[in-house]
């Protein structure tokens, strides 16, 4: 079964097709914001390819080690860590416009929705 059809993905999916859209419409309605909609549209795809990985790997963990289930949301959490630390040292090493603190207030908005949904999917796993 194709994995954007199924019934835990779908949030992640609706998320990240409704943020592309709103980026994309406040882009095409010329709607003057003080946010850098591109950077917005890259971090939300970073962050949905992320969740693709962490779903495919919660779904391969033993639900009768809780160990293994920790261990599934910890590196879920560094691997996030790392790519987005070395996104931002890569960025800053550019010398390029500064991002802005709208732009970042909607990116930690997104990664936090991005994790509730992770950690819900964990749980879900943890009680069936």
């Amino acid at each position: 079964m194709n994995i954007y059809l199924r019934k835990d993905f779908r949030p992640v999916f609706a998320l990240f097709f409704v943020v592309l859209a709103l980026v994309l419409l406040f882009k095409k309605m010329d709607i003057q914001l003080p946010i850098n909609g591109m950077f917005i549209m890259v971090v939300n795809a970073m962050l949905f390819f992320m969740a693709l990985f962490n779903y495919k790997r919660i779904n391969q963990v033993d639900v009768k080690n809780p160990n293994a289930m920790v261990r599934s949301v910890m590196t879920g959490t560094m691997i996030k860590f790392i790519v987005f630390g070395g996104t931002a040292l890569w960025y800053a090493s550019q010398k390029k416009a500064p991002i802005g603190t709208n732009n970042l207030f909607i990116v930690m908005g997104l990664y936090l929705i991005y994790t509730w949904i992770e950690i819900g999917w964990t749980k879900r796993k943890k009680d069936a």
